[in-house]
């Protein structure tokens, strides 16, 4: 279809063009966090999710669909610089909305190179939420209080006085 996005990056330009800036942004978000994981040379086999990406129109994620994706993975391509087959069957709901008719497989390539699985680090458990959501906090207190043991010597070391 000649209306389709050719790339991650048109499509996120898309989603800004009609006002859709939280999917934009989604786009940008969840591409970039499985870049980041290929940047940190992952073996494919500790703690991470492989299969066949797919971008959800309605909301703008992109990744595994529910249920991982795993069944749908296309076949390695038998030659170096050839394009991976996307697989005939729907790519199945949005692992972040559940949307189901408005998904579409993605392909990560590069050049000269077999296309590559998506790959995304698995959800976590709720007390794995929990536990960096509270390390998080403790980070940001930490910080902050920080903060203002700096200004309030500062403000000794310059003379000025708070009321009591």
């Amino acid at each position: 279809d000649s209306n389709m996005p050719r790339n991650l990056h048109n499509a996120a330009e898309l989603f800004l063009r009609v006002g859709m800036v939280e999917n934009a942004e989604r786009v940008k978000d969840t591409t970039g966090r499985m870049l980041d994981m290929y940047a940190d040379n992952p073996d494919g086999t500790t703690n991470v999710k492989i299969g066949q990406g797919c971008v959800c129109w309605t909301c703008g994620f992109c990744g595994l669909p529910k249920g991982g994706g795993d069944s749908k993975v296309a076949p390695p391509s038998s030659a170096a610089g050839k394009k991976n087959k996307i697989p005939k069957t729907s790519p199945g709901p949005c692992g972040n909305c559940g949307e189901t008719d408005q998904t579409n497989y993605v392909r990560v390539t590069r050049k000269g190179m077999d296309d590559l699985p998506w790959i995304e680090a698995p959800p976590l458990t709720e007390e794995e939420r929990k536990k960096k959501k509270d390390a998080e906090l403790a980070a940001k207190r930490k910080e902050v209080e920080e903060q203002v043991k700096r200004a309030l010597q500062e403000r000794q070391k310059a003379g000025v006085t708070t009321c009591d």
